[in-house]
C-alpha cells in the first residue's frame, strides 16, 4: 500500500529557519472552496462537451472554451491536492474523469505523485522528473502524453490494485462511449483537451523547473505583460501559484494567495 504523501514530508524536505503562521495555512474554508470550484469546472466541461454533441454550439467553440476551464480548473485542483486527502473527498473527485484518455490515474494517485515531486524535485526520485530534463521540444513532448506515462509508470511502480482497476475501468468505459456517441465532437474535445493538459503540465514542470539545462525551482520566467492576460483568464489567485512557485515548494502548507507575504527563499 502506498501513501498518499502530506506537506509535511515535502515541508521536510526543504528545511528553513522561517516557519509561516498557520494563520497562512490552507484550511477546512480553503478546501471547501476548491472542491466545490474544481467541481464547477468539470462540470463545465461536460456542459461545453454536451452542448456540442447535441448540437446546441458549433464544435469549434471547444477549442477556445476548454483550454480556459481546463487551465481554471488545474490550478484550482493543485489547491485541492494541498487541501483534502482522497479519503475525504465524494466520489466524484476521486475519479477525477474529464475523459483526457482511456487510461488515466485518479485524484489519490496524482496527489500521491504531486508530493513525492515536492518531497524529491527535480532529483532522480522525481517522478515528474521525466517532464522537467531535457530541452523544452523534448519536455512538451513528455508532458502532452504525460496521462499515459503516469498511469504506466504508477502500474510499474505499485501495481494494478483492486481500486485502482475500477476506476480506471470507469474511466475507460466512459471514454469508450463518448467517442461512440459523437466520434468526430469528441475528437475536438479531445483535441483541445490533451493539449491542455500537455501546455499545462509544460509550464508547471519544465518551465518552473528547468533554467536552460539547470534544474531546480524557479519563477516564472514570463513578461509582466503575458502574467497580466493570464491573471485576466485564469484569476489572480491561481496564478500566483506559478509567479510564486519558489515559495510554494519552500512552504507548500501556504495558500496561494499569502505566497507573496513570505520572504523570499533562500537559494
Amino acid at each position: 500500500m502506498f501513501e498518499e504523501g502530506s506537506d509535511n514530508a515535502a515541508m521536510a524536505a526543504a528545511p528553513d529557519a522561517f516557519s509561516p503562521p498557520p494563520v497562512l495555512w490552507r484550511d477546512e474554508r480553503d478546501a471547501r472552496h476548491y472542491q466545490f470550484w474544481t467541481r464547477v469546472y468539470a462540470y463545465a466541461l461536460y456542459a461545453a462537451l454536451g452542448s456540442a454533441v447535441l448540437g446546441l454550439m458549433p464544435p469549434w467553440l471547444l477549442v477556445p472554451v476548454v483550454p480556459l476551464v481546463y487551465f481554471r480548473m488545474a490550478l484550482a485542483l493543485h489547491e485541492l491536492l494541498h487541501a483534502r486527502p482522497s479519503s475525504q473527498l465524494p466520489r466524484f473527485h476521486q475519479l477525477t474523469m474529464i475523459f483526457e484518455s482511456p487510461m488515466c490515474l485518479g485524484y489519490r494517485e496524482h496527489r500521491a505523485i504531486h508530493f513525492a515531486h515536492h518531497r524529491f524535485a527535480s532529483t532522480d526520485r522525481d517522478p515528474e522528473r521525466y517532464q522537467i530534463e531535457g530541452g523544452p521540444l523534448r519536455a512538451f513532448g513528455a508532458a502532452l502524453i504525460s496521462p499515459e506515462c503516469g498511469f504506466v509508470r504508477w502500474v510499474r511502480e505499485h501495481g494494478m490494485s483492486r481500486s485502482l482497476a475500477v476506476d480506471a475501468g470507469i474511466r475507460c468505459a466512459a471514454f469508450i462511449a463518448l467517442v461512440a456517441v459523437n466520434p468526430r465532437v469528441f475528437f475536438v474535445y479531445w483535441v483541445a483537451l490533451r493539449l491542455s493538459v500537455g501546455c499545462s503540465s509544460f509550464v508547471f514542470h519544465h518551465v518552473l523547473h528547468n533554467d536552460d539545462g539547470r534544474l531546480g525551482t524557479f519563477r516564472l520566467p514570463a513578461p509582466d505583460v503575458v502574467v497580466r492576460m493570464a491573471r485576466a483568464l485564469f484569476g489572480a489567485e491561481p496564478m500566483l501559484i506559478l509567479t510564486e512557485h519558489e515559495r510554494h515548494h519552500q512552504w507548500p502548507r501556504v495558500r496561494a494567495g499569502d505566497l507573496p507575504l513570505l520572504p523570499a527563499p533562500p537559494r
